[in-house]
């Protein structure tokens, strides 16, 4: 692991000396030869690595390496810091900037000589006592892995089928328990227990996805609990996977404190036909806090819990029944690995299929093991086979292999930027559903991310993930679009992510006892109390994150001393109150303050002129004037910006969500060319999104738009405005027009949402002509007497959601649509 740290500090080296040349002009020469040296160290550091075990010297060898590694990327960012708060001084104050520009050189010109005398010594030590071989380089470095990479997209939904190979008896079982109540209409659980890696929650998610579930109950949900859980955010999340409340009441929904949610959950399925599923339970406590929140209405609703402990299998209630999960026989394992690990070859030989079987065999029918080394020997030419073969036997423990002992062998064959960025999945608790927009702003801002040819950051690190998903070492959980919208890590390869991450110093979890003073990126989950918060003056760290609940009692925690950290470059401070001194840190590039309570944005975050990203969701409509005009880095803007925002160069904005119509009319629309995201939110009654104007502009990248305004008819050119959009949603237009003649012209469209609109005229039509790609049409609309779609309409359509208020609205849809058709709505549609 130490080489992925070398490897990201010496390509930050480079671009310091692309980027900054003109500040580094005294020690350029200096700086070069430094980075030529750790770039000879670090092929020495691949052999060393690639070894089965280390010896003792070695170990010492490469922590003397990643001191080192960490001292240059320190000494960089704190010159390069100083060089920054000199350009923001003004008045008096500029006239030292002479004088600090000679002490900053002369400081880092003997910085850098005393880094490279200790790289000598470490050379040295290393020719002493022989370690390490620089002409034995590994394979899965090179650029072709990244080649290869770009052409594997395979992020899978939720309600995509799950691999469940060898579990076919036990789903088919299981869905006649969930199915025959045998004319019991009480409320049934079912458990499925067993050791993690099993395939637990993937059968319970085929369970929850079958056609058949679907049909037999109207409101399903999912919720994971972990071993540190809150009642609320489980709660939260039940009342999210119901999919029943729209955006607008959801936002409403997410301030309401614990027992008014159980209260309006109880309400919501009152009377209802549910199923629930609980994944990874640890205790009854857990049930326990739920089971008041959901109704024993006699309808055959149906609870579905995993957890790996016996006892709580059995013991969480009395009308429970208890499904162990077993290992797999070798046929199913061989099935299950070579569905995986041959599925780029057109052909298999003979010596292939034996050196796959040899090695399943180890494996013991743990699927977990199974699909890791599946997704490893994926990428591996027919010639690699034998030395993987090698490697895997001498890590053999009692003639067995363990889940880490089969992701050691696929992490050494990552390059240094999937491993930087696996080893960062640790920051988040057990069991978290990462969001994938948010965990990409992340890769940026730490820098494990660069432009690649014409792909920008975000696009690269987007297939970091869909690598690491396509190698088995992440979970893909959602889908929208064909686009992967979140993902998590299994909680046996968390667990070995943090242990890694722990030993070169690269993510520390508080744990109540101690802050560490040298890591580089702390995290907090769920609690934060004042004498954590005291002591955590580490000046090395580059991130500070927090991940709890939205909670008022934990505004003054968070004390100026704690975030006093100059070279800080994320903060994340989910639910905390936003100390002052974050003005600060002109270091940051990212900063998280969703859910603090806060109703305006202070004048200091116009000091954060490096800041790529600033997420204010969650938070009240931001009322008073936000200028971010000298934020010329930032890329993604979220936040209610209901007050005047003032943007300056947005050459660099991609998101922008929202800003009020007021702001957008005054803004220089034409300085966007990257936006790829837009909400605009409601001020002025008169708003027009039209090209009526000669000076009108085409949006070229924008792929998802959200309107709040009120618009009463959309423009007709709407294709020519918004050529390449994929996703738009409506919220609370009062529509005078059928909107539908206007979006069929939209090629590219995918998603259509209606949310909490009201329409004054009688009668939608949906033609045959236009929405090709149409895959989602959902429909929360007032109003609307009828509703036609011809037989040919939408071919692509896979969801249609239909909810109306009052009067039923007359349907006039094609037989194969109802497939596809929300159930509540199908029981009330007449057929035509």
């Amino acid at each position: 692991m130490v080489d992925a740290i070398t490897g990201f500090v010496v390509g930050k080296m480079g671009n310091y000396l692309i980027e900054e040349a003109s500040i580094l002009m005294g020690i350029k020469d200096e700086l070069e030869e430094l980075k030529a040296e750790l770039t000879c160290i670090r092929g020495y550091l691949k052999d060393v690595e690639a070894r089965e075990r280390e010896d003792e010297v070695s170990k010492e060898w490469t922590k003397l390496v990643l001191d080192i590694a960490y001292d240059v990327e320190d000494v960089l960012d704190s010159y390069n810091l100083k060089v920054e708060e000199r350009s923001q001084r003004q008045g008096l104050k500029r006239l030292t900037n002479k004088i600090g520009e000679k002490i900053d050189a002369y400081n880092i010109v003997s910085d850098i000589k005393t880094l490279k005398r200790r790289v000598l010594d470490v050379t040295r030590k290393r020719e002493t006592y022989g370690i390490g071989n620089s002409n034995e380089f590994r394979t899965g470095e090179g650029t072709s892995s990244f080649l290869t990479m770009r052409q594997l997209r395979r992020a899978r939904s939720v309600d995509q089928e799950e691999l469940v190979v060898g579990l076919e008896y036990d789903f088919k079982f299981l869905l006649e328990k969930l199915l025959d109540d045998n004319g019991d209409q009480n409320r049934y659980m079912i458990s499925i227990f067993g050791m993690g890696g099993l395939g637990k929650t993937a059968l319970a998610r085929k369970l929850y996805n079958s056609d058949n579930v679907k049909t037999r109950f109207s409101y399903r949900a999912w919720t994971s609990v972990s071993q540190v859980y809150k009642t609320r955010e489980m709660l939260l999340r039940i009342i999210r996977s119901l999919g029943v409340a729209s955006g607008e009441e959801m936002e409403k929904i997410k301030i309401l404190a614990e027992e008014e949610l159980e209260v309006y959950l109880h309400g919501l399925l009152q009377g209802k036909r549910y199923l629930v599923v609980v994944d990874d339970i640890w205790e009854r406590e857990a049930w326990e806090s739920l089971k008041r929140a959901l109704p024993s209405n006699h309808k055959g609703n149906r609870i579905i819990i995993t957890t790996r402990i016996r006892a709580v299998a059995e013991g969480v209630d009395q009308r429970v029944y208890a499904h162990e999960l077993r290992f797999l026989t070798f046929n199913e394992s061989w099935e299950l690995f070579e569905q995986k690990a041959f599925r780029n070859m057109q052909r298999v030989d003979e010596d292939l299929q034996k050196v796959g079987k040899e090695m399943i065999k180890k494996c013991h029918g743990l699927p977990l093991a199974i699909v890791v080394l599946a997704g490893l020997m994926s990428r591996k030419r027919p010639n690699e086979w034998n030395g993987v073969c090698a490697s895997f036997w001498r890590r053999l423990k009692d003639d067995s292999v363990y889940v880490s002992t089969v992701f050691d062998l696929s992490f050494k064959e990552l390059r240094y930027e999937l491993k930087l960025c696996f080893l960062y999945l640790s920051v988040f608790p057990e069991d978290y559903e990462i969001d994938v927009e948010k965990l990409i702003h992340l890769f940026v801002a730490e820098g494990f991310v660069q432009e690649d040819g014409e792909m920008m950051m975000e696009d690269v690190a987007r297939y970091y993930i869909e690598e690491l998903i396509d190698r088995s070492l992440v979970e893909a959980v959602r889908t929208e679009r064909g686009k992967l919208k979140s993902c998590r890590i299994h909680d046996l390869l968390r667990d070995v992510a943090i242990k890694k991450a722990k030993e070169v110093n690269f993510v520390h979890i508080y744990n109540d006892q101690q802050s560490s003073t040298t890591c580089r990126r702390e995290v907090v989950h769920h609690h934060l109390d004042p004498y954590s918060c005291e002591i955590r003056v580490n000046k090395r760290m580059r991130s500070f994150l927090f991940f709890g609940e939205r909670n008022r009692t934990l505004w003054g925690l968070v004390k100026p001393i704690t975030l006093k950290l100059e070279l800080l470059r994320v903060l994340h401070l989910e639910g905390l109150h936003l100390p002052d001194v974050i003005g600060e840190l002109i270091h940051l590039r990212y900063l998280g303050i969703a859910d603090t309570f806060i109703s305006n944005l202070p004048a200091f975050i116009s000091n954060l002129r490096l800041l790529q990203t600033l997420d204010a969701s969650g938070n009240d409509s931001i009322t008073k004037v936000t200028d971010l005009r000298r934020l010329t880095s930032l890329r993604h803007l979220m936040g209610r910006f209901v007050g005047d925002l003032l943007i300056g160069d947005a050459v660099n904005l991609q998101t922008l969500r929202s800003i009020s119509s007021y702001s957008w009319i005054k803004l220089k629309q034409e300085l966007l060319i990257n936006l790829r995201e837009l909400e605009i939110y409601d001020s002025v009654p008169t708003f027009r999104l039209s090209s009526e104007s000669e000076e009108a502009v085409r949006f070229k990248t924008l792929v998802k738009l959200t309107l709040r305004c009120d618009i009463r008819r959309l423009p007709k050119d709407m294709d020519f405005i918004f050529p390449s959009l994929e996703s738009l949603k409506l919220v609370g237009l009062h529509l005078e027009e059928d909107p539908m003649p206007s979006l069929k012209k939209l090629q590219r469209l995918e998603d259509v949402i209606l949310d909490s609109c009201y329409f004054s005229g009688e009668k939608m039509r949906i033609s045959e002509q236009g929405f090709g790609r149409l895959r989602k049409l959902v429909f929360y609309i007032d109003g609307l007497d009828e509703l036609q779609i011809e037989d040919e309409a939408m071919p692509s359509l896979m969801e249609l959601k239909l909810r109306t208020r009052g009067r039923q609205m007359k349907l006039m849809i094609p037989d194969r649509l109802r497939a596809v058709l929300d159930p509540p709505y199908i029981k009330s549609s007449p057929r035509v």
